[in-house]
C-alpha cells in the first residue's frame, strides 16, 4: 500500500497541504472545527505526521475551556459561567467548571491541573496572585473577570460612577456618614469599591469609615455579623454599603433582630443586583452590571485567543449602575441613632 501524503489529505479535505500542516502541527492557527475535520480525514487514511503524543501540553485542540469561580452557593457566579457557557455552546466548545472555595491554594492547585485537559481558562474573582496568572497564561490562553493582571486579557466591571450616583442619592437625602462593610483583601474588586467610595466621600464632605472584614467560621454557611455590627455600633454612621447582597442583607437582618430600622435609622446599600436583594424586605438598593454579558464577553475573547484570532491585551470594561430601593431613606435627624444590643 502507498504511503498516505500531506497532499492526499488535503484533497480529501478540499483544503490546501498548508492548511493541513497547520491542523496537524499548529491547530490554533485554523478553526476547531476545520481542525477537527483534517484530523479524522487523516486518521481514516492513515495518514501520521509523527508518533501520537499524550503531552497534554503539546499543542492540539482540546475542544474544552475551563472555569473556576469561587462559590457557587452566591449566584453571581453561575450568572457569569451561564454566560461563559452560552458562548461556548455557539462556538462549539465544552465548559468544564472548578471550584475553588475562595481558597488561593485550591485555585492555584485546580490552575495547573485544569491546563492540562482545557485549550484555555477563565478565572473569575480569582484570588492567587497576578504571578501565578501570569504564569498561566505563558501556558494556555486566560482571561481574568473582574481582575487587572498586567499582560493578561481581562474583563472587568467598573463601579466607580455607581458608587458616586450611589453617595450622592445618601447626599441629596441628607446623609453625612458612610460605612464600608469589606469582603477578603485578596478580593480585587472590594479593593476598587472601597477606593472608590473613599474618593467620592472625601470629595463630597461625607465621613467614611471602613469595618474588619467579617470572621467566617469553619464549616459556617452563613456569615456571622454579630460581632460586625458590634463594631458598627461602637460609632455608628446613617448609611453602611456593604461589599455584596449577601452581606447587606445579613447585616439588615442583624440590625432588625436588635431594633434598629432600616432605613429610618439606617440606610443599607450592596452590590450584585441579585434575587437575595430584591426578595429582601425593605428591598435592598444594589449596583449591579449583567453577569451574563461579562461572562459570554470573557469566553468570546478567550476562544478567539485560543485560535489566535483575537490578541488584544487592553481591558473590556463593562459599566454597573446603581438602582435604588427601599432600604436606602432620608437621614435620621441625629444622623444615626442605633439601638443598643439586644
Amino acid at each position: 500500500m502507498a504511503k498516505v501524503t500531506i497532499r492526499d489529505v488535503a484533497a480529501a479535505a478540499g483544503v490546501s497541504p498548508a492548511t493541513v500542516s497547520r491542523a496537524l502541527t499548529q491547530p490554533g492557527r485554523v478553526s476547531m472545527e476545520t481542525a477537527n475535520r483534517i484530523r479524522a480525514i487523516a486518521d481514516e487514511l492513515g495518514y501520521r505526521v509523527h508518533p501520537v503524543r499524550t503531552d497534554p501540553f503539546d499543542g492540539r485542540l482540546l475542544g474544552e475551556i475551563g472555569a473556576l469561580v469561587p462559590d457557587f452557593r452566591y449566584s453571581v457566579f453561575g450568572d457569569y459561567l451561564y454566560g461563559v457557557q452560552h458562548q461556548c455552546k455557539m462556538r462549539g466548545y465544552r465548559l468544564a467548571v472548578s471550584v475553588t472555595e475562595d481558597q488561593g491554594d485550591e485555585e492555584r492547585e485546580l490552575i495547573n491541573t485544569c491546563l492540562k485537559r482545557v485549550d484555555g481558562l477563565v478565572l473569575i474573582a480569582s484570588r492567587v496572585p497576578d504571578t501565578v496568572i501570569r504564569k498561566a497564561a505563558q501556558t494556555k490562553p486566560v482571561v481574568v473577570v473582574n481582575r487587572l493582571v498586567r499582560g493578561v486579557q481581562s474583563v472587568v466591571v467598573d463601579d466607580r460612577p455607581s458608587i458616586e450616583e450611589a453617595v450622592m442619592q445618601l447626599k441629596r437625602l441628607g446623609h453625612r456618614s458612610v460605612t464600608y462593610l469589606p469582603w477578603t483583601q485578596f478580593s480585587w474588586q472590594n479593593g476598587l469599591r472601597w477606593q472608590a467610595l473613599l474618593s467620592v466621600c472625601h470629595r463630597e464632605g461625607l465621613r467614611v469609615r471602613r469595618l474588619g472584614v467579617p470572621r467566617i467560621p469553619p464549616d459556617a454557611e452563613d456569615v456571622d455579623m454579630s460581632a460586625t455590627v458590634d463594631e458598627f455600633q461602637e460609632s455608628p454612621t446613617s448609611a453602611i454599603v456593604a461589599y455584596n447582597d449577601l452581606m447587606a442583607g445579613d447585616v439588615m437582618r442583624e440590625l432588625a433582630r436588635r431594633g434598629v430600622d432600616v432605613p429610618g435609622e439606617v440606610s443599607v446599600i450592596g452590590f450584585d443586583n441579585t434575587p437575595l436583594g430584591q426578595l429582601g424586605t425593605p428591598c435592598l438598593a444594589t449596583i449591579g452590571v449583567d453577569r451574563e454579558d461579562v461572562g459570554a464577553l470573557a469566553a468570546a475573547h478567550l476562544i478567539g485567543r485560543v485560535l489566535h484570532i483575537d490578541d488584544s491585551a487592553a481591558p473590556m470594561v463593562r459599566a454597573s449602575r446603581f438602582m435604588m430601593a427601599d432600604s436606602v431613606g432620608p437621614a435620621p435627624p441625629g444622623q444615626a441613632v442605633c439601638a443598643g444590643r439586644g
